[in-house]
């Protein structure tokens, strides 16, 4: 029993270390990036979260191609400097770029905070819904909201789940198991 909790403690830690943490500050929001070259990119990013000068997901992608060496984001502003419409175009890793063209692009999924067009409304949490544009006012990001881009066609969801992340699920486990190992000895 010993070795299977031991198994499952290095699972459970061996997925938490799957995502990458960047930024700084007392709040965190998920970033998710899935593609056939990139599989599944996970970001925990750390800021201040401001009511008054809310965060969108363009703040997100743009802190995640800050920090992360080994990605380029290509991001296109179709609106203004004061009112910006940011879309991911294009996205290289591992000398591979993908890029939106015809029936694939970068599709973006939320959960928590907030999103819509033309105005942005409470997002479930803990589910994945179809954005409607990274930028605010058409995406609000909140203490541990979520955005995903997923490289294809639109019609399919991020394969992870939004949050708890999966190390959070896993140490849930392992206490019940812990708990389990308690009663019968």
């Amino acid at each position: 029993m010993k070795l299977k909790i031991a198994a499952l403690l290095g699972l459970a830690t061996g997925m938490a270390q799957a995502v990458i943490s960047i930024g700084s500050g007392p709040d965190s929001s998920y970033l998710v990036l899935e593609s056939p070259n990139l599989g599944v990119r996970e970001y925990e990013v750390f800021y201040t979260y401001d009511a008054n000068d809310p965060m969108d997901a363009g703040d997100l992608l743009l802190l995640a191609d800050d920090a992360d060496t080994e990605i380029i984001f290509s991001i296109s502003n179709f609106g203004t400097t004061e009112q910006p419409n940011l879309f991911l175009g294009a996205v290289e890793f591992n000398g591979t770029t993908e890029t939106g063209s015809g029936s694939s692009y970068w599709a973006q999924w939320v959960s928590g905070g907030e999103a819509g067009y033309p105005t942005a409304n409470p997002v479930a949490d803990g589910v994945w819904s179809f954005g409607s544009g990274s930028s605010y006012p058409y995406r609000i990001i909140e203490p541990g909201s979520s955005d995903a881009f997923v490289f294809g066609d639109g019609s399919i969801s991020p394969s992870v789940a939004p949050i708890p992340e999966p190390a959070s699920s896993g140490l849930v486990l392992l206490a019940s198991l812990s708990l389990l190992v308690r009663r019968r000895r």
